[in-house]
């Protein structure tokens, strides 16, 4: 699984840099490591148990920024197969 954010492309550093520092406050907060992988213009976001990621959706609040709150969570249940 991964949480997967959408970067526009001319906003692709600030958004960046938006993103990464949410989920260092978020971090910060819980005590929740976490791995980020750039993607083209996708942020990728991991974690090392399944269980988190609905932690994550429970606890993250994007307080009505829209670059915050465009992402998904991904399920790979295809690769497990």
């Amino acid at each position: 699984m991964y949480i997967e954010f959408d970067l526009q492309n001319q906003g692709y550093w600030r958004d960046r840099e938006l993103i990464e520092t949410s989920l260092k406050m978020w971090h910060e907060q819980y005590s929740i490591a976490y791995r980020t992988k750039p993607a083209r213009l996708k942020l990728r976001v991991t974690f090392d148990h399944d269980e988190t990621y609905t932690f994550w959706a429970m606890t993250w609040n994007p307080r009505q920024n829209k670059v915050l709150a465009q992402y998904c969570i991904v399920s790979d249940l295809n690769n497990k197969i």
